[in-house]
């Protein structure tokens, strides 16, 4: 089985080694934090006044308002959870100093005491690239993470962390350059090394002078997941079945629920002769519309096609093409999987010095091991 490291916190971090000594503070946005702390609140104060402006109606009344106490239940225990999470990101850091010789790592927890420990840079294995796939409330995104890489996962350092992927293979290789560390990457075949001066090399450059490591899949038959239609002059593969995004169906149940809800109680509040308030009218209908978004997502695919002078990548929803990207094959310096913590699944990267691009997150991670090397193989012309 594949393994991960532990995630950093910031998603905008840049370790500037030019001038030394030099120090940096890796920790979540504080603007988001706290503006995420005062939603929670706003959040809380209406779930609160929901709650007891219905007890104090049902007092009054013949009528019970139980799906409406429900639904004020569940936004106070969501805006609880809002603050928690809030605070936590406030309070805990990671901050690191170099001077060129040695790195001082402080570590505050959100709960617990507070860590400190030097390492010595001659302790480091390289210097890493990771495309990680992470969930931001309703929604997705990639983070481009460059660190150095050590045995224990305490003393990781992060050297470049960012949302935008642009350039990300020149600044790992200048990183690399720096510390004069080879690049690394890790898979299923444990730490994978190349010199920074091989940074530059295509896949197939690196094949001609004999340092590509083994290929050992790839080969035909195919995985049942992925239908292949290969001709002599193009190469086209996409899954042959649906895979779901657990976080797109839990979303989804989520928002069916809240519709459910705020329906059931609608009418029944109609039923009985009281008036419904709009603003549970209009939560309704973000909801539904939140259903349809998350139902969109469970369809959605992609589509690859490999000739002779690009690798073309189309995201499919619902059977229609939405998105295309490419990358030019003579420019590609590397294929790599990389961990999906939102859905716990893997996904494949093709990266270049311009561009990266992922896709195949719905694959098995087993089928995913067999077209890396199957697109490996086309590109090397084995």
């Amino acid at each position: 089985m594949l393994k991960y490291s532990p995630d950093h916190f910031s998603s905008n971090f840049k370790f500037d080694i030019s001038k030394l000594p030099t120090r940096k503070t890796d920790r979540t946005s504080l603007i988001k934090s706290v503006l995420s702390a005062i939603c929670g609140v706003a959040l809380l104060a209406l779930g609160i006044f929901e709650m007891f402006t219905f007890l104090k109606a049902e007092k009054n009344s013949d009528f019970s308002f139980f799906t409406v106490e429900i639904f004020a239940l569940i936004v106070i225990a969501i805006a609880i959870g809002v603050i928690i999470n809030s605070i936590f990101s406030i309070i805990r850091y990671k901050k690191f100093a170099f001077d060129g010789e040695d790195f001082e790592i402080t570590y505050k927890p959100s709960i617990g005491i507070k860590h400190h420990e030097k390492v010595a840079l001659s302790g480091y294995i390289g210097v890493r690239l990771r495309v990680l796939f992470t969930q931001n409330n309703l929604f997705n995104k990639n983070r481009y993470i460059i660190d150095l890489y050590h045995e224990d996962a305490s003393k990781i350092v992060p050297l470049y962390i960012s949302t935008n992927g642009k350039n990300i293979r020149k600044i790992w290789e200048s990183y690399a350059s720096a510390f004069k560390l080879p690049a690394i990457n890790i898979n299923e075949r444990g730490i994978v090394k190349r010199d920074y001066t091989d940074l530059d090399k295509s896949i197939k450059e690196l094949s001609d002078e004999g340092k590509l490591p083994f290929i050992a899949g790839g080969k035909y038959p195919a995985p049942q997941s992925l239908k292949i239609d290969d001709d002599l002059k193009s190469t086209s593969i996409e899954p042959s079945g649906l895979y779901w995004d657990t976080f797109s169906s839990l979303f989804l149940f989520i928002a069916i629920c809240f519709a459910l809800v705020l329906m059931f109680g609608g009418v029944y509040l109609t039923f009985t002769g009281m008036s419904v308030p709009i603003k549970y009218w209009i939560i309704g209908t973000l909801s539904l519309l939140a259903s349809v978004y998350f139902s969109t997502r469970l369809f959605s695919s992609c589509r690859i096609l490999l000739n002779d002078k690009e690798i073309i990548v189309y995201n499919i929803v619902c059977g229609n093409e939405t998105k295309k990207t490419s990358i030019d094959t003579k420019d590609i310096e590397g294929i790599e999987l990389n961990y999906n913590t939102a859905i716990d699944r893997y996904s494949l990267t093709l990266i270049s010095d311009e561009k990266i691009i992922s896709f195949g997150s719905r694959i098995p991670v087993n089928d995913l091991l067999w077209l890396r090397d199957f697109i490996t193989r086309k590109l090397i012309g084995n």
